[in-house]
Order: C-alpha cells, then structure tokens, then sequence
C-alpha cells in the first residue's frame, strides 16, 4: 500500500515545486525603481506587492520611478526612454503605465503608452494630478505612488472615454463594479440592436406597401398602343463620318522639393502620452 501512494506523493511534490517556483518568478518581476531612495523599505514591498496584483488584473504594467539626476533629459524623455529600455509592457504589448518622481527637476510626470494612452487623455492624467500632488507637498511620496495606483484602478474600471475606439481590459477584478458595467453595456446593446431591427421592419413593410399602392392604379398604355405591329420598318441605315479634332497642352510639373508631415507614432506604431506637474 505505501509503495502504492509513493509516486502520487511524489508528483504532489513536484507540482508543489513548479507552484513555489512560479510564485517566486512572478514577485521577483519589479516594479519599483526607488533611484531616489523615497521609500522605507516596507513602503516600497507594499507599493511592489501592490503594482505587481494590479498589473495582472488590469492586464498592463504599472511601474513607479524616483530619480534624483534626470541626466540631461525632460521627465518625459526620461520616462520614454527608460520605458523603452527596460522593455515594459504585458503578454508581448507595451501597454503600460510609469509614475515618475523627478527630484531633479521637482516635477511628477505620468507617462502613458500604448493601449493605455486611449485610458488617460488629458482630463484623466490632471485628475490624477490632482489626487496625488497634494501628498508631494508634504513630503508623502510613498502615499502619493499608493494614491496613484488607486487612481489607475479607478480610471480602467471606468472604461474608455466617450470617443475612444480601444477595448476595455478583458480582466476583471473581483468585488469590482466592472462586470457590473460590462453586463450593462451587453444588454444595452441587445435592447439598441432590438430597436433598430423593429424600426428597419416597420420601414420595409411601409415602403412596400407603398410601392403596392402606386403600382395597382399605374396606367398600361404606352406607345405601342396605337401602334400598328410592323407598320414601322427601318429600310436604310448610314453612318457619316464628319471630323476628328485632336489638341494637345503641356502639362507644366513641379520640381521643387515638398515638406513632410510629422507623427504623433513612434517606430512600430507604438503610442505614448502624459503629462506632469512641477511641485
């Protein structure tokens, strides 16, 4: 009987290995990059802990920077190219968000990319703004990055602004008002579908009978009426030919060089947007 049940232990083992492995491979992906050295210790496991939860429900990367040298460049430049660098995104995208604190220039800057960007237009990136710049004042920079990322769930649960052609996160967290909105959204469609297939029926079985309508009066006579069969026969047939006229005009062309169109697009079509704040 124990020799039985050795290998099924065994296997549980295993599997118990691969589980701890995974767990240890995913925590270990950061998302905290305190250059500055902003947070304790403790601070900066949770705002990891939390980046890291977030990431996954809202299928996107979540990343928090402070830096005390922005070497040369503008927070946004900074925030772009160490984006870049580091490769983030998620499953292969670059979707993806960075809260940047630069000590250098005192400046808060959020930088969007991608599929994100469509999330974040400009009034949600200044009510961000707005819900963290008060603790930056203060000194409160770990409670600034907690506010921030409580901003960003926010913002995704809610959807894409009116206008936006992106989809929503597939993702949906759990104890959240997001499914509540997607069945929302699923019904009102179906009762819009509804209406415009009763209108589009009412419109053909109105139309036809209309068409009904003239046709039953319509008159039956016309030209042949009162004509006789084959009293009208064509006995000669000629084709004169008079002229041709051909012109000619030069076609003057441009041979100056043109001016090229700029691009909001980076290489690949990939997108980025943001903004930031001096504090």
């Amino acid at each position: 009987m124990v020799i039985c049940k050795r290998p099924l232990f065994i296997i549980l083992v295993i599997m118990l290995m691969i589980l701890t492995l995974g767990t240890s491979v995913f925590a270990s992906e950061n998302k905290v990059y305190d250059f500055a050295s902003l947070f304790t210790e403790a601070q900066k496991n949770e705002l990891q802990e939390k980046s890291a939860l977030l990431s996954e429900q809202l299928e996107m990367d979540i990343i928090i920077v402070t830096i005390n040298d922005n070497e040369g460049k503008t927070s946004r430049q900074y925030a772009d190219d160490f984006y870049k660098d580091q490769g983030f995104g998620f499953a292969g995208t670059s979707d993806g968000i960075l809260y940047l604190l630069n000590m250098d220039s005192r400046e808060v800057y959020i930088f969007t990319r991608d599929r994100i960007v469509d999330f974040f237009p400009d009034t949600k990136i200044e009510a961000t703004l707005d819900e963290v710049y008060p603790y930056l004042g203060e000194g409160k920079y770990s409670e600034s990055a907690d506010v921030f990322l409580d901003e960003v769930e926010k913002v995704m649960q809610e959807g894409l602004p009116i206008g936006a052609v992106n989809e929503r996160p597939t993702s949906q967290i759990p104890g959240t008002t997001v499914e509540t909105v997607h069945a929302s959204s699923d019904s009102e469609l179906i009762k819009e579908l509804t209406i415009y297939l009763l209108i589009s029926m009412g419109l053909g079985v109105v139309t036809v009978g209309i068409m009904a309508m003239n046709n039953r009066g319509r008159s039956t006579v016309n030209a042949r009426t009162y004509l006789e069969n084959n009293s009208f026969v064509v006995t000669n047939t000629e084709d004169q030919y008079v002229r041709t006229m051909v012109t000619q005009q030069k076609i003057q062309r441009n041979t100056g060089s043109g001016g090229s169109m700029g691009s909001s697009f980076g290489s690949g079509g990939s997108r980025s947007g943001g903004g930031g704040r001096k504090f």
